[in-house]
């Protein structure tokens, strides 16, 4: 059988050659020819050649995937990157990481993903990225990103409530303990302007029902609630008031403290996992900056650009390249592989997997107050 399907093919070429000129066989025709005929390892400099010739993505990829047996040094998949690179469109980028599953290469797509990603700069856009690539660097800054963006929109509106659901809805987020003061200096401004012409008696009527709000928040668990009307009750206008009398003998009013520092315990935890995951990223690159980013304690934004910045340096490297005689995969090889021998791909998807369910479901049904801050 394959006997006979190999002379028809010897026939078919054959009556090409006689019935055309040779001057209007191109290369491409002889490319296919050879590839009909099965002789791959021929027609690898020929496809090679006419790939450098049309020097785009579709030509490359196609030598890449067609001749990965022949492209021992990973040369095709250097240009493939390349034109991917030059496109920089995330359709490409995509599929580009379809063509080898462990490639150092495949870093430089998902950063470039998550670059154009960053360009919509929408949640809805950041929690997918987080939920396509979780064992990344780039799905820690995009976390980031949504929590300022948020947080953003929370202090546009400015409203005790909404500012409650981004503390909430955003646990760990590095902005909490700013968003819980804004929630408290935001109610404080309501009394205020409303408090300025009160009787004694008004004024006696508005710290009780502060204090009867702040105990009907306790009963619901609403502790963030409860802590700043028992804070609220702490300030001047009410100290001469008789409910203040009787808080001073409980310790409620000691609540907002208790939160505040459970709240900064919690974004410290949650940042310093970040932060090591990327740490151990970049010990992969470079012993020397892990050492001097852990002996600095710099903030996780820092160690994120000290990450960017390594990958942008490579990147130069690897696109100045076109061709020699060192494999593409020993020129490479300090550069991490994605999910390979990296702490990060598990730390990262640990992280990660504590706080993806919670934003999908608030992403699916969200409340009035998510839903301004996911600005809907």
């Amino acid at each position: 059988m394959k006997t006979n399907t190999f002379l028809k093919n010897i026939l078919c070429i054959t009556g090409l050659l006689i019935c055309l000129p040779a001057w209007s066989l191109t290369d491409e025709d002889i490319v296919q020819s050879l590839e009909a005929l099965g002789e791959w390892k021929i027609a690898y400099p020929l496809a090679y050649q006419l790939a450098q010739q049309q020097n785009t993505y579709a030509a490359w990829r196609k030598v890449t995937t067609q001749y990965a047996h022949f492209d021992t040094k990973g040369w095709a998949y250097l240009q493939t990157w390349q034109q991917a690179h030059k496109a920089n469109q995330e359709a490409i980028y995509k599929d580009f990481l379809t063509l080898k599953s462990e490639t150092a290469l495949n870093r430089h797509a998902i950063h470039a993903i998550f670059q154009i990603t960053k360009g919509s700069n929408n949640i809805a856009d950041y929690l997918q990225f987080m939920e396509t690539y979780p064992d990344t660097v780039e799905s820690v800054d995009a976390l980031l990103q949504i929590h300022q963006i948020a947080f953003d929109r929370a202090q546009k509106k400015h409203d005790p409530l909404i500012y409650d659901v981004f503390v909430t809805t955003f646990q760990g987020a590095q902005q909490i303990p700013k968003a819980i003061q804004l929630a408290f200096e935001a109610e404080k401004q309501a009394i205020v302007e409303k408090d300025n012409d009160t009787t004694y008696e008004q004024h006696e009527r508005l710290a009780r029902r502060l204090y009867n709000e702040a105990r009907l928040a306790e009963k619901a668990q609403n502790l963030l609630v409860a802590a700043r009307k028992y804070l609220l009750l702490d300030l001047d206008r009410f100290r001469d008031t008789r409910v203040l009398t009787e808080l001073l003998d409980r310790q409620e009013r000691h609540l907002h403290h208790k939160l505040m520092q459970t709240q900064l315990l919690e974004i410290d935890q949650s940042i310093n996992e970040m932060r090591e995951a990327i740490v151990e990223t970049i010990q992969v690159q470079e012993q020397a900056i892990v050492k001097e980013l852990r002996e600095q304690g710099q903030r996780l934004e820092n160690v994120i650009a000290t990450h960017n910045r390594l990958l942008a340096e490579q990147l130069k490297q690897i696109n100045r390249k076109t061709s020699g005689d060192t494999p593409i995969e020993k020129m490479l090889e300090s550069i991490p592989t994605v999910g390979k021998g990296l702490k990060i791909a598990f730390k990262t998807a640990k992280f990660m997997a504590k706080i993806l369910p919670k934003m999908r479901k608030f992403m699916k049904s969200p409340n009035k107050q998510q839903a301004f801050l996911l600005d809907r």
